[in-house]
């Protein structure tokens, strides 16, 4: 790394945020989403760059992110009128269809990187080419998701987990996310065989949850199934919740509550997380993964939506106004202006020096969603 970027490095670490700290969240909603344009047009393509590093600069697309991006361009658009984000929102999904392969699935990893067929990233493409159908009712991102879906199921494991096409060839208990996509394409084609899928999942990870509310098999890796990241584990949590909220099971909602106490319980006083948690909650970082902490406000709010407990709203509105402090407003520059860090400090374990675009993302979805329950 350079001197500047050494130096960017301090001032992010720095105290010049806080003379930031009462902007409003609409305009750090404006300043996320710009940068997540910018990292649109950092690319060559219509998918957004998967992040920017301080040593390596942007990186190539994401096809697995810009999926799930797409929803947050489209809130955007909603919240402000503003043609310019339907736009990029619907070159990303086009962009995503070019890339389609034939079997309805999709690469994994950045554009390029040749890892294969990716489960996990499939599904998260998924959401974005069924926010783009309800917006418009164009048949070709209904076809693509349906596509997408149709494959899913087909490698989906009798037990209702994913052991192929996975990262690291695993099971994960975090693709309950892959259920929520399938229980989201039910409600819009009614094929039984999409919520089917979906429930066996949720059943599958559920007996991967212990009477704490820890979740096995939550890690990227084998050894790091005991302390994965506050991201999987949010993954995992947001999965259940939500396609327990489409299907109306109220088992699986309770159960997402469940392991959303324990973090909140867990949580530090400034609004933070540790990075990564064991199996009985205990913290095994000394760094914070930005990304989760997003993730986790999400949840919060989306509990405080369906079930009214206030403590997770209090909860979430902490958690936003830490990584309020995080978002550096002052440095002008676009690469880094408006975004999230993967970690806090920057040097932190996960996505060291970087920012992904998934940080700035949920972000994003955070301090919107508290916008639209504060009134």
């Amino acid at each position: 790394m350079n001197l500047k970027g050494l130096i960017t490095c301090f001032l992010i670490e720095q105290g010049i945020r806080k003379t930031e700290r009462n902007l409003f969240n609409f305009g750090r909603i404006k300043a996320a989403i710009d940068w997540l344009s910018t990292a649109q047009d950092a690319t060559d393509d219509d998918g957004v760059s998967l992040r920017y590093s301080l040593i390596f600069g942007w990186s190539p697309s994401y096809p697995e992110t810009t999926g799930y991006i797409i929803p947050t361009f489209l809130n955007y658009a909603r919240l402000t009128g503003s043609n310019e984000y339907l736009d990029r929102a619907f070159r990303m999904g086009d962009w995503e269809i070019s890339i389609q392969n034939k079997d309805g699935s999709f690469f994994g990893g950045p554009w390029g990187s040749r890892l294969g067929k990716f489960v996990f990233d499939t599904g998260q493409i998924v959401f974005g080419l069924i926010r783009l159908y309800t917006h418009g009712k164009d048949e070709k991102y209904l076809e693509a998701a349906q596509k997408a879906s149709d494959w899913l199921v087909s490698v989906q494991d009798k037990d209702g987990s994913w052991s192929t096409y996975t990262y690291n060839n695993i099971p994960h208990s975090y693709y309950s996310r892959v259920a929520w996509a399938l229980a989201q394409m039910f409600i819009l084609t009614k094929k039984p065989v999409y919520k089917e899928a979906s429930q066996k999942n949720i059943e599958w990870v559920l007996k991967n949850q212990n009477t704490n509310g820890w979740f096995d098999k939550t890690g990227f890796k084998l050894a790091t199934h005991t302390y994965p990241y506050t991201h999987t584990i949010a993954y995992t949590i947001r999965g259940i919740l939500e396609t327990g909220e489409i299907l109306k099971e109220e088992q699986y909602i309770n159960r997402a509550i469940t392991s959303a106490s324990q973090l909140l319980h867990s949580m530090n006083s400034d609004g933070s997380f540790s990075a990564t948690f064991g199996p009985n909650w205990e913290t095994g970082s000394k760094f914070s993964c930005l990304t989760g902490n997003a993730q986790i406000s999400i949840i919060f709010l989306r509990l405080f939506e369906i079930i009214g407990d206030k403590k997770f709203f209090v909860g979430a509105r902490k958690i936003n106004n830490f990584l309020k402090e995080r978002q550096l407003l002052s440095i002008q520059d676009p690469r880094i202006r408006g975004a999230i860090a993967g970690s806090h400090p920057i040097w932190g374990g996960y996505q060291r020096f970087a920012f992904p675009n998934w940080a700035t993302k949920f972000f994003a979805d955070a301090l919107m969603l508290e916008e639209k329950l504060a009134k």
